[in-house]
């Protein structure tokens, strides 16, 4: 009996997006809560797309399945239902070799950067150990002089490569991380939240340096945030996620200044806008609290907070569909917000 084939990645610069998810669902097993259910259904028909050298802004409250979406696109967690492609392919497919070069390809930046690096480890080590497990990346004689470059390429001096993470400040440890994710000339980085834990002055530097890597890497993010004025300056695409769906997706412009799901209209409302008109801006209040994922709403799974909420939203879930003369801003509403009004 033969082996089946080992399939093999699709060549750099082909026409089917750079990553590509359909309708991925992921459950959780988890002791049994006061609903008397035991399975979490993090992702729930989740379809997500990014092109080279586009940033994806994922938003939505706390617990709504960002992380664990960010998670399936490192294999670090494997789907229950669905299809992720990278270029076509089915990372989840690969083995041995094939599988190590596809690793590579997709890096991470963490939330905290200094919890993310190893404090035992010099700059140096810390950039240079992905090249340990992929040894035909850099040539070992090569690594040192790579290691600077690196350095020098996020902000940070060749002479810093002895330095330990606790000699860094918190902007510094961040570029860190960064190097450490470029090391391995990635096409995809993965940012979970990557200027939260810094200063304001700082995160502004850290975004133009991500910024001005893509420019000159051609690198493309997937950018969690929950302040909805950083992923309105570093995205070119936004897609909101509610308890484990995508509820809105589209251009940045779009869904910011048009939002068509109500509760992408209330997240837009409840951010800080520094207007010196003095103009008074609607709040959109939401009433009660977030559901329970372990016991989620039948149908629209936020009309339980919804003020536009009617009998066919208890019944039936809304699929996401385009706006009107809008094709690539999409929404999951039963009524969705029109152009004119947002409540």
């Amino acid at each position: 009996m033969t082996e089946p084939a080992t399939p093999t990645l699709a060549p750099r610069g082909t026409s089917v997006p750079l990553l590509d998810v359909t309708g991925v669902t992921k459950t959780f097993h988890v002791a049994r809560g006061a609903s008397g259910r035991h399975r979490l259904r993090a992702l729930d028909g989740v379809d997500l797309r990014l092109e080279r050298g586009e940033t994806l802004g994922l938003v939505g409250e706390s617990g709504c399945g960002k992380s664990t979406l960010a998670r399936v696109l490192l294999m670090l967690e494997r789907p229950d239902q669905g299809h992720v492609r990278f270029e076509g392919t089915d990372p989840f497919a690969l083995r041995g070799k094939e599988l190590l070069r596809w690793r590579r390809r997709v890096q991470m930046v963490f939330q905290d950067p200094f919890a993310s690096l190893n404090a035992r480890l010099c700059a140096e080590d810390i950039i240079g150990e992905p090249w340990r497990t992929h040894r035909d990346l850099v040539p070992a004689k090569e690594r040192g002089r790579r290691v600077a470059e690196l350095l020098e390429m996020v902000g940070l001096r060749a002479s810093d490569a002895r330095r330990y993470p606790q000699e860094f400040s918190g902007g510094q440890r961040q570029r860190l991380g960064i190097a450490r994710a470029l090391a391995l000339r990635p096409d995809v980085i993965v940012c979970d939240e990557p200027v939260s834990a810094l200063d304001l002055s700082v995160q502004a530097q850290v975004l133009n340096l991500l910024t001005d890597l893509q420019a000159r890497l051609g690198v493309s993010y997937v950018f969690i945030s929950h302040d909805l004025s950083v992923v309105r300056h570093v995205a070119d695409r936004v897609s909101v996620m509610y308890l484990g769906k995508i509820v809105e997706t589209g251009p940045t412009a779009q869904v910011f200044d048009r939002p068509r799901h109500p509760y992408t209209a209330a997240l837009m409302s409840a951010a800080p806008v520094l207007d010196v008109s003095g103009a008074r801006r609607e709040r959109i209040l939401l009433q009660g609290e977030v559901p329970s994922p372990l016991d989620p709403p039948s149908g629209c799974r936020f009309r339980t907070r919804c003020w536009k909420a009617q009998d066919v939203c208890a019944q039936e879930a809304p699929p996401l569909e385009p706006s009107p003369g809008e094709p690539a801003h999409a929404a999951a509403c039963h009524f969705p917000l029109q152009e004119a009004a947002t409540r």
